[in-house]
């Protein structure tokens, strides 16, 4: 302590009762990890950790989508049924709902970083074997094993770049960098153009199979998902992720590199920031494994899981995956027969004064439980004595549209959300999702139709985003990515139970198949009410 005797400056030593009746003496300020993100700034990790999240996310919907077009250019090479094609078509589904669950518990206790780059390299590894797959239940299988693997990154991906920025800033960040789920569309489109319209065959001997352009648009279509996993290789873990495990020297040394790269001049030792208070809900709470084998996971898994089923989460977590089933159901559902739907009205409605319904009579609705993508984007020939395997150019410009829509809204929905709550965005586009369904039931002039139907599908779509925003933002951090993963996964569920339900009921009750869709986007905006706005 300092102290003043007959004008002479002494430092005597702080009593253990002064300390008592001071205890904040000498101690380090506290930050909360919002105030530590301003002080550190957002710099060149930050960028890069925005730029690798939406090369993941264009990296996943490349594995998910991008079947659509690969299928019907395979068929012969594989000999491929109805069936089979429609079994292609959602087995990677599949294998996202069957692994999402075990994603979002590893993700949880061992690190974001660390599961979403072994589930690309995985995934990647499973993409190139699928494009030496001869025989139709080697594709299955890889396939499946192609959808276990991009489970994690699908929605861990969001919760690695939540926790790179401020609480109130990850639906914006998370929404700017999903602008890049639409340019995949576009990926999709003009790169399966420029190779599928080529005709070449290499023989590779030792497996006996003809090397065509199908199988080199597998490869393409990995590489964005290899690209980002060694490019994550570099990156730091999440920091938010370090502190949940009480690693914070580990999450003040990530900071600090950040603070330095914003602040030229500094050193590591000037960085202000010196310790992070923990956020409410989530000191003390971290799971960690408690053993070995396959009943200590699964114990470790219950633990996980449990919190989001119990105040105070329940509710949230209820209604974020009711959100992720309604949008995914609309816009995935409704998505997936949207070419179809353009031709019948472009094709049947000549003279441009029918409604939809009286333009889709006689649609025919798929036999396959899985409704393939091919269904929708082709008009097949019969293939009676030679094989066809030509893809029409419609299904590649149907995906670039949609695709350059989609980025176009994503792109104005991100400069809202500077100057808007998220709620007031959530609850407008599923209110216009809703409204424009109800109103194609009554329309019948087709460029109006047309509008109605894309609206009813990309507000819907585009709302995603915004719940995995809400949901990085309302969970902490220790059960984060499990709550986001289960439900993408209710989500996932939707996109296969709306697809399927329109192949089964469109072409007998037209309006109440509309009805059911747009009913679905208004019953999600009363449901948005309930999460906070912010």
């Amino acid at each position: 302590m300092l102290e003043r005797v007959d004008g002479i400056f002494i430092i005597t030593p702080v009593a253990e009762d002064d300390r008592k009746k001071h205890p904040s003496f000498g101690e380090t300020k506290s930050h909360s990890f919002d105030e530590a993100i301003d002080i550190v700034g957002f710099g060149r990790t930050g960028w890069q950790v925005f730029l690798v999240s939406a090369l993941v996310m264009l990296a996943v919907i490349n594995e998910t989508m991008g079947i659509s077009i690969i299928i019907p250019a395979a068929r012969c090479d594989l000999n491929l049924s109805a069936t089979d094609k429609g079994m292609l078509t959602g087995v990677s589904f599949a294998g996202i709902i069957l692994t999402s669950h075990f994603w979002g518990y590893l993700a949880d206790t061992k690190g974001r970083k660390n599961v979403i780059i072994v589930s690309l390299m995985l995934t990647s590894v499973c993409s190139l074997m699928s494009s030496m797959a001869a025989t139709f239940g080697t594709m299955v299988v890889l396939r499946l094993f192609a959808g276990m693997c991009i489970s994690a990154p699908s929605a861990t991906i969001y919760a690695y770049l939540g926790e790179f920025v401020r609480t109130d800033k990850r639906t914006l960040m998370i929404s700017f960098a999903s602008v890049s789920v639409g340019l995949s569309s576009v990926f999709v489109g003009s790169i399966g153009w420029a190779v599928l319209s080529q005709n070449w065959s290499v023989l590779i001997p030792g497996l006996m199979i003809d090397f065509r352009p199908w199988r080199l648009l597998l490869v393409l279509f990995s590489l964005p998902g290899a690209i980002g996993a060694v490019w994550m290789y570099f990156l730091p873990e999440s920091p938010k992720f370090y502190l949940a495990q009480g690693l914070d020297d580990k999450a003040l040394a990530v900071l600090r590199q950040m603070y330095v790269e914003t602040h030229p001049g500094r050193g590591l030792q000037d960085c202000p920031v010196k310790r992070i208070t923990p956020e409410v809900g989530e000191a003390g709470t971290t799971v960690h494994a408690t053993g070995k084998g396959l009943c200590a996971v699964l114990r470790d898994m219950w633990d996980q899981t449990v919190p989001l089923f119990s105040r105070p989460h329940l509710l949230y977590f209820s209604v974020c995956c009711a959100l992720q089933f309604g949008m995914f159901f609309v816009s995935a559902g409704m998505g997936l027969w949207y070419p179809e739907i353009v031709n019948q009205m472009t094709t049947r409605n000549q003279n441009g004064s029918e409604t939809i319904c009286e333009a889709l009579k006689g649609v025919d609705s798929p036999d396959e439980d899985f409704v393939s993508y091919e269904n929708n984007f082709l008009l097949e020939k019969d293939a009676l004595e030679l094989c066809d395997d030509h893809v029409s150019q419609d299904a590649f410009v149907c995906l670039v549209v949609l695709g350059s829509v989609y980025s176009l809204l994503y792109l104005i929905m991100t400069a809202f959300l500077k100057c808007m709550n998220r709620g007031y965005i959530l609850v407008s586009h599923l209110i216009i999702s809703g409204v424009s369904g109800v109103l194609l039931v009554f329309v019948n002039q087709t460029q109006a139709v047309l509008v109605l139907i894309c609206f009813l599908i990309i507000f819907a779509g585009s709302s995603i985003s915004l719940v995995n925003g809400a949901a990085v933002s309302l969970f902490p951090t220790n059960i984060r990515a499990t709550a986001v993963c289960l439900s993408l996964m209710m989500g996932r569920l939707g996109s296969v139970a709306g697809t399927n339900f329109i192949g089964l009921i469109l072409e007998d009750h037209c309006h109440l198949t509309f009805a059911l869709f747009a009913g679905c986007s208004l019953l999600g905006a009363i449901l948005a009410l309930i999460l906070p706005s912010r």
